[in-house]
């Protein structure tokens, strides 16, 4: 064999090893983050040092620890530089002293404007002993729309008053898999939080009793270690018979009745306070939600968004329009005020084909022809945010 052959061999062998040199530096995970809480709270900014400070636990295996008890609605610890990790897991143990209402709350991608602060959360309930996906927009929760994500928590990976657990949580842009006990396997996998970075941290429950925290460990991560289908079991997200072909106009502080008026909807340019508003598509979520808490506040003025679609209906055929829900709503169709519209416990995604959950809210039934279906939402009410809507179709009476 000839030099030259050699030559091109030995950098083709190069070539193909060279990616897995890579591969495996970039698996390579580096610390981010850890604290036992021994020597004080430099690492986080606390929202309130009087509710959220370093306790002596009367543990040897554990020492200090962070202690958070309920204070304020907005009570958290952030972890400082947080906002600059791309992927990443978090560990650490949790114990709940009381058998009181208490909960941990995990947050990440929390991100704040002027005018807002909105969070990815996931939290294990101590009393109760179960998990919940719990994202919050302008601060409202909004569990009662991901209600299909409550998740028990049994035998050894259960949670005990007064004894310490295992959690874990690896964000991976906006997909946040939660672990408890078990730290192989998720007990849930959430794909549908709108923000992919922000700051990471804690909180405890509004009210209640207080939490535990300790040696919490973040690294760097290249992707999401579990690869298995979505957590909990028997999750069938499929917004095949859900609408989702909406337009929205938002963060508006007041109702416009030239848009309730319109027999079409959807395409006013609308002056408030000084500020000019078009409409927009507004995109669904993956389930098919319609996140409303996207485009109103809950401590905030700008309590008022306004959602547009349109419904054709054949000549040998009528349907219905209808809702599950968690906001209070008003309802226009072409123009013709049809009622208010009351938020129900939860909104499910797989309303009206899953007969466990609630009857829906229909109206009446529409004709053959198009017809324009204009939704109010108004923000300011707690444990509210979303809707799912449908249409259901039947032949008209002598159809064949």
């Amino acid at each position: 064999m000839s030099a030259g052959v050699d030559k091109i061999l030995s950098v083709l062998v190069f070539l193909l090893v060279l990616p897995l040199h890579a591969s495996a530096s970039s698996n390579t995970r580096e610390d981010l983050f850890s604290d036992d809480f021994e020597n004080g709270l430099d690492q986080w900014k606390i929202s309130n040092p009087e509710a959220i400070a370093i306790l002596d636990s009367g543990d040897s295996d554990h020492g200090k620890v962070l202690r958070m008890a309920p204070a304020d609605a907005r009570l958290h610890a952030l972890i400082r530089g947080s906002d600059r990790w791309r992927g990443y897991r978090i560990e650490g143990d949790v114990l709940f002293p009381d058998d009181k209402h208490n909960y941990l709350g995990f947050i990440y991608n929390l991100r704040k404007t002027e005018q807002r602060v909105d969070l990815g959360s996931i939290y294990i309930k101590g009393n109760g002993s179960y998990i919940r996906v719990n994202p919050r927009r302008d601060w409202n929760p909004a569990r009662m729309l991901y209600e299909e994500y409550h998740t028990q928590l049994s035998g050894a990976d259960a949670i005990r008053i007064g004894e310490w657990q295992r959690f874990a949580a690896e964000v991976f842009g906006s997909i946040c898999h939660f672990y408890v006990g078990d730290m192989k396997k998720p007990k849930v996998t959430f794909d549908y939080y709108e923000y992919d970075s922000g700051k990471a941290g804690f909180k405890p429950r509004v009210v209640g009793g207080s939490v535990w925290i300790d040696n919490i460990r973040a690294t760097s991560i290249d992707g999401l270690s579990y690869r298995g289908p979505a957590q909990p079991e028997g999750l069938d997200h499929d917004s095949g018979h859900l609408v989702t072909d909406w337009r929205a106009l938002g963060f508006l502080t007041q109702s416009i009745p030239e848009v309730e008026s319109s027999s079409v909807p959807g395409h006013e340019v609308v002056n408030d306070g000084g500020i000019e508003h078009r409409w927009s598509r507004f995109e669904t979520d993956p389930r098919g939600a319609v996140v409303t808490g996207r485009l109103v506040d809950f401590l905030g003025s700008r309590t008022v968004a306004y959602f547009a679609t349109t419904m054709r209906v054949a000549e040998n055929e009528t349907a219905r329009f209808e809702l599950s829900t968690i906001d209070d709503m008003a309802i226009w169709i072409n123009g013709i005020f049809q009622g208010y519209v009351y938020p129900d416990r939860f909104a499910w995604h797989d309303f009206g084909r899953n007969p466990e959950h609630d009857a829906p809210d229909a109206w009446d039934t529409l004709e053959p022809g198009t017809h324009h279906i204009l939704v109010r939402v108004r923000g300011g009410r707690y444990a509210s945010g979303g809707f799912f809507a449908r249409v259901v179709r039947e032949p008209a009476k002598g159809a064949h």
